[in-house]
């Protein structure tokens, strides 16, 4: 019986060193783990500060971006404002030349029933006919710089609405991007 007490104590210990040595090789896994664990939380920390970064970045630009179309609106409505004064202004000077050319058919007419008056008449009808032509030549003149200036504004509106078409398209594009990262 006494040799066995050795033996049982010699096998326990044998048992217990095969246990110490499988908890430090579980200690030294679980080191390893926790310290793969900490670089890749440390990678985890670096990507969500470069993803806080970016965001940054792309606040700053999206103020930019809607600023820009607010500007637009603005010279668009100056343009339609503009273009609404001269179409009122146009229409006075068609208001004004359809007066004037009932103003001559009636001097005309009268020329016709006024004999007596003939000579005198034909004296200030000449005259008048005169101040209509300078008349009709500043009012021609006038429709052409008229027209001139709608074509260059509707030139400039239809550049504007392109160039708003390309800022809404190039602003689309960015976030599309933006969403992709």
């Amino acid at each position: 019986m006494t040799d066995v007490l050795p033996q049982q104590i010699l096998d326990r210990l044998g048992n217990m060193g095969d246990t110490l040595y499988r908890l430090n090789d579980g200690q030294q896994r679980l080191e390893t783990e926790i310290k793969d664990l900490r670089n890749g939380q440390q990678q985890l920390e670096n990507e969500i500060k470069n993803l806080s970064d970016g965001q940054k970045r792309l606040k700053k630009r999206c103020k930019r971006f809607t600023r820009w179309p607010k500007t637009l609106e603005n010279e668009v409505k100056n343009l339609h404002d503009g273009q609404k004064c001269l179409e009122k202004e146009q229409a006075y000077l068609k208001s004004g030349l359809k007066e004037l050319n009932e103003l001559m058919t009636a001097l005309l007419y009268r020329q016709d029933k006024t004999d007596a008056k003939l000579e005198a008449l034909a004296m200030d009808v000449h005259n008048i006919q005169g101040e209509i032509a300078s008349l009709k030549q500043g009012l021609y003149k006038l429709e052409k710089k008229v027209d001139s200036h709608y074509q260059q504004l509707n030139e400039q509106l239809n550049n504007i609405k392109l160039d708003v078409d390309f800022a809404v398209h190039k602003t689309t594009d960015n976030e599309r991007e933006i969403y992709k990262k």
